[in-house]
């Protein structure tokens, strides 16, 4: 039984023959499961159609510019940019990125940061492994408490993590420098550990397994032939097959001539008459679907069942990036910000997208878009309506000026 076998074994012993989800999805995720995280990774990184879905999204994300803003004015030379182009010897903010988004999408993402100073040309920034994070047994106690005073956030936050190399040797720091981001909530009863969505998507990426074995099996077999010799069953003076004959027609079977003659006519069949009737392949892409759709990814951008015109795949990515990717990167820049102390500042850093090839059509709709608003005005206008009801009507902001009273814009 291979690995795959296991990866939901403890699910299924732990839920029997009924399903009882709040019997086994307690509120109370385990802090030190190794053997669940280690398990999730290996699903993630064995079966194609997951690790489709994932790298999809994590190429995407991993495109993501970065700004910081202050007042709304974009901030060129900001520290922070620094460190997240450069946010460790080892990484570059691509790969940041992707791996922020790669640790998400199995559950949860923790991040270290090392020093609470941005401008600090030392301070590193790592996601770690989640299975090698030790908690200590107070966080067991204290994952659903709530905090009231700044005495108890101190405390907590001062409690000591141990990060377990794999050799052995550990590394220890305080909470405070580890920022936890959740792919699902974090508030049913553990904040510093969330449920995964692949807990959701055993089956489906079982079934995905089991079709690709399927298809492996049948295309071994499909090479292989039954042959047997024709008989009268009622005949009784003939003989059953025998060995030198059976051993005779595989002789003939696996031999270098074409054409052969034998005494009695034999029949010939293969193992698989028709692969393409099991429909092993649809059956793996509608898992693909299955997995892409419940991380919100639409169809459009996933294309797994038939490709789809680039402006529709241009606008669902577009959509994709507005609704799925930019709240994760959000939720990024505003761990980020707190920790450094940007939202006391006034600072906000910012992911993006927009200069990516596909945001050119939203750009050219909305061309469109803003010529119709403008002729609408000069409609409006020459049919006696004032200004200030025209830019009601239009939501827009034309004002009257230059030296023959024309109508302007203004930004």
């Amino acid at each position: 039984m291979n690995w795959f076998s296991n990866i939901f074994y403890s699910l299924r012993n732990a839920v029997g023959s009924t399903f009882l989800p709040f019997r086994f999805w307690s509120t109370s995720p385990q802090f030190n499961d190794y053997t669940k995280d280690s398990e999730k990774i290996n699903a993630v990184f064995s079966n194609p159609a997951m690790l489709k879905v994932i790298s999809l999204q994590c190429d995407l994300f991993s495109l993501a510019e970065v700004y910081v803003y202050k007042d709304g004015k974009r901030i060129e030379d900001d520290p922070a940019l620094d460190r997240l182009n450069s946010p460790n010897p080892l990484q570059s903010r691509r790969q940041f990125l992707w791996d922020y988004m790669l640790w998400t999408m199995i559950g949860n993402a923790n991040l270290y940061i090392d020093s609470k100073d941005a401008s600090n040309e030392r301070n590193r920034l790592y996601f770690l492994e989640n299975n090698k994070i030790e908690w200590p047994l107070s966080l067991e106690k204290a994952k659903d408490k709530l905090i009231f005073s700044n005495a108890a956030e101190d405390e907590l936050m001062n409690t000591q993590i141990t990060y377990r190399y794999a050799d052995g040797n550990t590394f220890k720091f305080p909470l405070r420098k580890l920022k936890v981001i959740t792919d699902l909530s974090n508030g049913l009863g553990n904040w510093f550990k969330g449920f995964s969505r692949i807990d959701a998507l055993y089956k489906v990426i079982s079934n995905s397994e089991a079709s690709l074995d399927a298809k492996n099996i049948n295309t071994r077999y499909s090479g292989k032939f039954m042959v047997a010799g024709k008989s009268d069953i009622d005949d009784v003076s003939k003989n059953p097959l025998g060995t030198t004959e059976k051993n005779d027609i595989e002789a003939k079977i696996n031999g270098p001539k074409e054409v052969y003659a034998v005494r009695s006519l034999i029949d010939i069949k293969r193992f698989v008459e028709d692969i393409g009737k099991l429909k092993l392949d649809e059956g793996y892409l509608a898992s693909y679907f299955i997995i892409g759709n419940l991380y919100n990814i639409p169809r459009d951008v996933l294309e797994a069942y038939a490709s789809s015109t680039y402006e529709n795949q241009g606008k669902a990515t577009a959509k994709h990036v507005s609704y799925t990717l930019d709240p994760k990167g959000q939720d990024l820049a505003s761990s980020l910000g707190s920790h450094w102390g940007y939202d006391k500042e006034g600072k906000v850093i910012v992911l993006s997208w927009d200069h990516l090839p596909f945001n050119q059509i939203f750009e050219k709709d909305r061309a469109v878009t803003d010529q119709i608003k403008a002729q609408t005005f000069i409609n409006l206008r020459k049919s006696g309506v004032s200004l200030e009801d025209a830019n009601i009507f239009l939501d827009t902001n034309f004002k009257e000026g230059g030296d023959n009273g024309a109508v302007k814009a203004t930004a």
